[in-house]
């Protein structure tokens, strides 16, 4: 896992959280990484904007002559070495009827003060993760235990979570719209992406609010850029004779 400080963790969390996944999975598009979108995950509790570094668990189908090592199910002791602002992360090879994570499990994640919790597979006890601080995502919810049908396999290893692979400190981006993994090297790039482009829109709706039309406003065309430092600074919007202006003037 590369190592930042966590002054820096927490500005960078910060500023991912002030994203969307729609705007990471475009801006990672731009970057070179086209498949960082979980696939056919669901949020399950209430959902919020949530950005921290992943922590990975490998869930494998069980098998009767195998036993438990000695320092125990590879579950538990992550769950006890999480820090804050951390999202556990799980492959659960898509078992939906197999819940690997229930109440007890929930609130050992909540007082190590975990960002989300998201499981490539089923989870129970959603009522009791209701009153947690942090959103479940997950393929399932089943009544039903694994134990004695699936062994969770090792931790903070790379896993498979909704057909992405996920690296062991990748950030991990989630809101209402999904889920994506945004490789930990390109989390400030990125966010500088990101940002710039947020200057844009903010403008584009601004100018749609005022009742320009799309090709005025969005995509921002290159006529109207020369007013985007204007609004950046304070709010002013040209008027329909200068954008008028503007666009002869481009054209020639």
């Amino acid at each position: 896992m590369e190592t930042m400080t966590q002054d820096n963790v927490t500005v960078l969390r910060t500023r991912l959280q002030n994203l969307t996944t729609a705007d990471a999975a475009d801006h990672l598009r731009t970057l070179g990484i086209h498949r960082s979108t979980l696939r056919g995950l669901n949020v399950r509790t209430t959902a919020r904007t949530i950005a921290g570094r992943a922590r990975t668990l490998r869930i494998l189908p069980d098998r009767e002559d195998l036993k438990t090592p000695v320092n125990g199910p590879a579950n538990r002791g992550l769950y006890d070495s999480m820090n804050e602002g951390e999202v556990l992360v799980i492959d659960a090879m898509a078992c939906i009827d197999k819940a690997v994570l229930g109440d007890m499990m929930f609130s050992r994640i909540a007082a190590r003060k975990a960002s989300a919790v998201i499981v490539d597979g089923a989870v129970r006890d959603i009522s009791h993760a209701q009153h947690k601080q942090f959103p479940v995502y997950a393929r399932a919810i089943s009544p039903e235990s694994y134990m004695g049908w699936l062994r969770p396999w090792e931790n903070d290893v790379p896993i498979q979570c909704g057909g992405v692979l996920v690296m062991p400190g990748d950030w991990i981006l989630a809101d209402t719209d999904g889920q994506v993994v945004i490789p930990a090297h390109l989390a400030e790039p990125l966010a500088d992406l990101a940002e710039a482009k947020q200057k844009l829109d903010a403008f584009s709706q601004a100018l749609l609010a005022a009742g320009h039309p799309l090709d005025d406003t969005y995509p921002l065309p290159a006529h109207m850029k020369g007013f985007l430092a204007a609004f950046t600074d304070t709010g002013a919007l040209p008027s329909h004779d200068e954008i008028r202006r503007a666009r002869q003037a481009l054209q020639g």
